[in-house]
């Protein structure tokens, strides 16, 4: 009992000797804790961004399913025909798609739009409107909490009617049911029929885009914000996931023998399967992180050079101060800890502040617009446990030197050369 009572003292001696110290040198402590601090604000934030564009990735990956041939046209200009007509993707190439190749058992086409959604009552930022062909729902895995999907004379007519994402139900409708409901997308109203699932998670505020979605038929947003009934891509879904090769080949002649036949000269057709889109992304992105982690390592080193610096500097400076107490019992034990406690202190104070500042950046990038809402940066309790974690490191290893420094100080040559 006597040598615990003992330890806590000691223990609490070396803490307040060095908060002592560290408010003897403010202006070199902030300094230093500065340099931590935004050599650790860089990297939680470029984490934040890049997992962000991961998980948005992911989600607009997934949402579709691994089993998927997606089709999009680019429309780069021809140097042989640069007036020629743009290709386009039709409805029309869907369903010729789906009777010439056999590889498929369902499909749909997309197009979208954008608009200020609003009710009698409130209204949202603007919202992405996304037009849908039938089976389009199956295919992105989507269904409904409340009310119902399209009916298959609505698909036909280009009715207005809507399905809405669960965070614009909850923005729209707090507290009321939206089944039955006028909802206002840009100058043309929709009829609400239904109410997806949540595709995100509710309870941490992380919505998905599919959540902060309106699904309208695919006709109705072409009527709406096109003027066209072209698609933006279409999607077809395997029915053996191993004929992805072939079914892509197949799909890319049967849509090159449409363009010709519309006398489409310019641009051209990209037919690439999810799973390879996926490894492309995954491959980018984790180079990215690797990068951010190389260019926060190169900031923590800076720092940490910065912090070892200041500490050896103090050694210098109090020889006398620890010679003396050196000379009164202090171990050499107890003047390694209050150093390394210094860098620690130090370390970590700026790395608190760089955190803190990360996390003020993210939330100011919730009022950008301009980034879809599945792709904001998000720090994770593992990202800051993570750099917390790193922080201390750093701290331990730029306050060793200098604390073995200060305990091999010899108490009689320190007192000398003071």
């Amino acid at each position: 009992m006597g040598r615990l009572i003992a330890s806590s003292v000691i223990a609490r001696n070396i803490v307040s000797e060095a908060a002592s110290s560290l408010r003897g040198r403010r202006l070199q402590v902030a300094l230093s804790s500065f340099g931590i601090a935004t050599g650790i604000a860089a990297v939680v934030l470029l984490v934040s961004i890049v997992s962000g564009m991961h998980r948005y990735a992911i989600e607009q990956f997934s949402s579709v399913g691994g089993d998927i041939i997606r089709v999009t046209a680019t429309q780069e200009r021809s140097t042989r025909d640069p007036r020629g007509f743009n290709v386009t993707l039709r409805t029309t190439d869907l369903e010729a798609v789906m009777k010439s190749v056999g590889y498929y058992d369902a499909a749909m086409a997309d197009n979208s739009g954008f608009g200020v959604l609003r009710t009698s009552k409130r209204s949202t930022r603007e919202g992405s409107v996304r037009g849908l062909t039938q089976q389009g729902f199956e295919l992105l895995s989507l269904t409904a909490a409340r009310g119902r999907l399209f009916l298959p004379f609505e698909y036909e007519v280009g009715a207005r009617v809507a399905v809405i994402g669960a965070d614009v139900a909850a923005d729209l409708f707090a507290g009321e049911s939206a089944i039955g409901q006028t909802v206002v997308i840009g100058e043309w109203p929709y009829q609400v029929v239904g109410a997806l699932e949540w595709v995100g998670d509710p309870a941490a505020a992380d919505p998905a885009s599919q959540d902060r979605s309106v699904y309208v038929p695919f006709r109705a947003a072409a009527a709406t914000f096109r003027g066209n009934e072209n698609a933006n891509s279409m999607y077809f879904r395997l029915a053996d996931p191993g004929a992805a090769a072939p079914a892509m080949t197949e799909t890319r002649t049967v849509l090159d023998r449409l363009r010709r036949q519309r006398g489409e000269t310019t641009g051209s057709f990209n037919v690439v399967s999810n799973i390879e889109r996926m490894g492309e992304m995954n491959l980018v992105l984790n180079t990215m992180k690797i990068v951010v982690g190389l260019v926060g390592g190169i900031g923590l080193f800076v720092g940490a050079v910065g912090i070892a610096n200041v500490l050896l500097v103090s050694v210098r400076e109090r020889r006398a101060e620890i010679g003396t107490r050196r000379a009164v019992g202090a171990t050499k034990r107890a003047i390694f800890a209050g150093f390394l406690m210094e860098a620690l202190a130090m370390t970590l104070s700026g790395g608190l502040l760089g955190i803190f500042v990360a996390w003020a950046l993210t939330k100011i990038a919730l009022f950008i617009p301009q980034i879809p809402q599945g792709a904001r940066p998000h720090i994770s309790i593992v990202t800051a446990a993570t750099a917390l974690a790193l922080l201390t490191v750093v701290g331990l290893v730029a306050g060793v030197w200098p604390a073995k420094r200060a305990a091999a100080v010899y108490p009689a040559e320190a007192l000398r050369a003071d």
